[in-house]
């Protein structure tokens, strides 16, 4: 007489093991079928919101003898359609620097075009898309650091493994271009839900050459964004640190700003 009501629980029962095993099993499919390519996107997506805003930052250089400078800057960029994003930076201080200046235009992604503005020739010189890998102003950043989101075309993406980094978990993700640059490859831990680096390391080959971490990430207006970033080049020991004085998203500046005459005039 209680054998049906007992077989139906244990039905019950074996329903509701089956669909607990298919959401956990759906978890970790969804987990594992995400790709390097998956990661980058959402990278992309973070960086494209980064874009439209005024950053106030100081620079510090530290030589390898523990000799210091130091310096200050105003970084202006904005969303340019139909074109991808325009930046300009300039340096406030020191004397030396200031009104030295850097302006990017990304007709897209993968299409840019830079110039530097030095007050003491009077000279706009262009900057040549194979030199974005250069240092920035005798710093230990790139041009290319200064620049918008890239191409991701132009690159390939391999997940290499899960990790925690300054107590965050991360996506640890191989990038190799397609297209020659100064590094071969690049390893970067990737914020999970945050989509932003923690740490880069470059390679030139099978050796780190330049190393870079970020920290004090503070959310922004939905935006999680590093207050603190160090970059260090391995070869030479010298390093640059860029603290993040205050950040403003949706400015919406006009084209004007981001013009060889604003250049030449220091963002005036």
């Amino acid at each position: 007489m209680n054998r049906k009501p007992a077989q139906e629980t244990g039905n019950k029962l074996w329903c509701v093991g089956c669909m607990v095993i298919t959401v956990v099993l759906f978890f970790t499919v969804s987990a594992q079928a995400m790709s390097g390519r998956d990661v980058y996107e959402k990278v992309h997506q973070v960086r494209s919101r980064m874009l439209d805003r005024k950053t106030e930052a100081s620079m510090a250089l530290f030589d390898k003898g523990g000799g210091k400078r130091t310096r200050t800057l105003t970084e202006y960029s904005k969303k340019a359609d139909p074109e991808a994003y325009k930046v300009l930076v300039v340096f406030n201080s020191p004397p030396d620097l200031k009104g030295v200046g850097f302006l990017m235009y990304a007709h897209t992604f993968a299409d840019r075009d830079l110039w530097a503005y030095f007050p003491e020739y009077r000279r706009i010189r262009r900057i040549p898309v194979t030199s974005q890998d250069d240092s920035f102003f005798g710093s230990d950043f790139s041009y290319d650091d200064f620049g918008g989101p890239p191409n991701l075309d132009d690159y390939k993406f391999s997940i290499l493994r899960e990790d925690n980094f300054d107590g965050k978990p991360c996506y640890v993700v191989e990038v190799t271009p397609k297209i020659r640059r100064k590094y071969t490859r690049y390893v970067a831990w990737v914020a999970k839900d945050l989509w932003i680096h923690l740490k880069i390391d470059y390679y030139q080959d099978k050796e780190i050459y330049r190393a870079g971490v970020f920290r004090n990430i503070r959310i922004v207006d939905g935006i999680a964004t590093p207050f603190k970033l160090d970059m260090e080049n391995r070869k030479t020991g010298h390093r640059t640190e860029l603290t993040v004085e205050s950040i403003k998203y949706h400015t919406n500046f006009p084209d004007e700003l981001f013009t060889q005459r604003s250049l030449e005039r220091g963002g005036r």
